[in-house]
């Protein structure tokens, strides 16, 4: 074989090495290449699961505070609620009171009406035999003389008034009323007011005004007239 045959062989095998290593390091280029780009592209999944695992911890830390908050809440709630029932318990137990008070109020002031009455009509009877025959005064109460008997019929007329006491004492007495009978009070023929009999003796009686008359101002010698 030639010289010039030899190293146009070596030539050659030169050439075709050189090809190979050429395209094993472009080979090699395109991969360190594509690795760089897998390499980023982890770095950057692993910053935005990072994030996500950031994110995720700070919404569970909100959702603890709203369920404390929400705890807080029923708590509170469940307080109210236990107070407001005692409230009510306690407002319950009042009404009861006030109505048992009402009711004890009512049956006093029925007593002191009759006590009124009976009131009325002693002094009355006092006035009646008194050797002066003269008015007695006692505070407000006013009383007239009464007269030795009553007029004929259902009519009669008022001897004495106690506004503080809210009644009157008429000269009607057991032949005419009774103790529930409602009587009208008259002067000139207008009705002044209503009145309910709670005391009868022989020639007097005593009535209490009925509540809607109660601010009527009713005079001595008022026409008296049964219902």
């Amino acid at each position: 074989m030639s010289k010039t045959t030899r190293r146009a062989i070596v030539i050659a095998l030169g050439a075709g090495l050189f090809a190979v290593v050429v395209g094993e390091w472009m080979a090699w280029r395109r991969a360190e290449s594509r690795y760089q780009h897998s390499l980023a592209a982890h770095r950057q999944l692993e910053r935005q699961l990072g994030e996500v695992q950031t994110d995720r911890e700070r919404l569970r830390e909100a959702l603890a505070g709203e369920q404390a908050r929400i705890q807080q809440l029923s708590e509170a709630f469940s307080a109210k609620s236990q107070e407001l029932q005692r409230v009510i318990d306690r407002l319950t137990e009042e009404e009861t009171i006030v109505r048992e008070l009402q009711e004890k109020l009512l049956v006093m002031q029925r007593q002191v009406e009759q006590l009124q009455g009976e009131l009325a009509l002693n002094l009355q009877e006092r006035t009646a035999s008194s050797p002066t025959g003269k008015t007695v005064q006692l505070e407000k109460v006013v009383v007239a003389q009464p007269t030795s008997t009553s007029p004929a019929g259902s009519q009669g007329r008022v001897l004495s008034v106690h506004p503080q006491w809210r009644f009157v004492v008429t000269d009607l007495g057991w032949d005419v009323v009774k103790i529930g009978d409602v009587i009208s009070i008259y002067r000139n023929e207008q009705l002044l007011g209503k009145a309910r009999i709670e005391r009868v003796q022989e020639e007097v009686s005593a009535a209490t005004l009925l509540p809607e008359w109660t601010e009527t101002e009713i005079q001595i010698n008022d026409v008296v007239r049964i219902l």
